[in-house]
């Protein structure tokens, strides 16, 4: 990593603390959904910014925040965007896991140096477990699942590993732990590069399921929602 990078980090890191009052204070009690996202993509210089398309998410956080869930599960924490997006949609007392591997091709977005940040990014009420590893390792489901204390999710997001082995693996291990009437969000659905799996998954799912797919223009990554 070149100085400039890391004077460039640094002062992206200190200018997130500086602020981070206006990301605390977004409330859709008092703000627009868009108003919401706008700040969640524009925050010191994209500090939070999320690997989504603005249309795509607006139009999923819609549907999510009609679902008001109390209990999500989130593979796939990256940078916080969508930890932070979640949360404003979620009911105020909201128990929130979010999983992220540190290292790895589909991993390693959120260093440690972002957990305290994260930590301070749900509302008051809420409740928020942060885990740092696979999300293919079973101690990982039962770490879930003991922060869930015997409630079933209402909303699950898989974004983490891409490739079809390791989007499907989670899509095996986390999707009981929904319940009827929930919903199960996929991101990249429509990414077609080989590396990327969870185009393939989907289609199948389809076949089975009553889901959405949510698809910008021209630019698209997909979002696909799955009602259980």
């Amino acid at each position: 990593m070149s100085v400039l990078t890391l004077l460039w980090r640094l002062r992206r890191y200190t200018s997130a603390w500086v602020g981070l009052h206006r990301i605390r204070n977004l409330d859709l009690r008092r703000q627009s959904l868009e108003h919401v996202v706008d700040e969640v993509f524009d925050f010191a210089g994209g500090f939070f910014e999320p690997v989504q398309i603005r249309s795509e998410i607006l139009e999923a956080l819609r549907e999510v925040r009609e679902l008001r869930p109390k209990y999500i599960v989130e593979v796939g924490t990256a940078g916080g965007g969508t930890l932070l997006l979640w949360s404003r949609v979620a009911d105020p007392e909201a128990t929130i896991v979010t999983i992220d591997l540190p290292g790895g091709e589909f991993g390693g977005g959120s260093s440690y140096l972002r957990v305290p940040l994260f930590r301070k990014l749900p509302l008051p009420g809420q409740t928020l477990h942060l885990i740092r590893g696979d999300s293919h390792d079973p101690k990982t489901l039962e770490l879930t699942k003991t922060y869930l204390q015997g409630h079933s999710a209402d909303f699950l997001f898989i974004d983490a590993d891409h490739t079809e082995r390791g989007v499907r693996a989670d899509y095996d291990m986390y999707s009981p732990l929904v319940r009827a009437g929930g919903m199960i969000g996929f991101h990249d659905i429509a990414i077609t590069r080989p590396e990327y799996g969870v185009r393939t998954l989907w289609h199948e799912l389809k076949a089975h399921h009553r889901t959405r797919d949510i698809v910008g223009e021209p630019l698209a990554y997909g979002i696909g929602l799955l009602y259980r």
